[in-house]
């Protein structure tokens, strides 16, 4: 499906994804966003290997979230040709002013990594 049809469908035309006066932040809402974005922060993700980095993402929300953030102008996708054949997802130059927010919550991420194992294996 494409970007037009998923407007459609999403009941939003192309003019009602950049309103002025729209908060930028609108952009980045919703479950999954984040964690796409930081995945995509990393480097150029096919759509298998952002399933792999996200486990518990189903493939229909992983999709529905793609092409939002596709709408948003913050994600683009590439063709690759056979023996490929697939699409390669990565951050646009628009999405660039994201990256030092971006790399420092991968940081705290992986910071607080150890300390979350830990919660959970206590039980606090």
């Amino acid at each position: 499906m494409g970007i037009a049809k998923h407007l459609e469908l999403s009941g939003m035309s192309s003019r009602e994804t950049a309103t002025p006066g729209e908060d930028p932040l609108e952009k980045i809402e919703g479950r999954w966003t984040l964690q796409i974005l930081l995945c995509l922060n990393a480097g150029e993700r096919r759509f298998a290997d952002l399933r792999t980095a996200i486990p518990r993402i189903s493939a229909n929300i992983l999709t529905d979230r793609l092409r939002t953030l596709e709408c948003a102008g913050l994600v683009e996708r590439d063709y690759l040709p056979p023996p490929h054949a697939s699409h390669v997802y990565m951050l646009t130059k628009l999405a660039a002013g994201l990256r030092p927010a971006l790399d420092a919550l991968a940081r705290w991420r992986a910071a607080n990594d150890r300390f979350q194992d830990r919660q959970r294996y206590w039980g606090a």
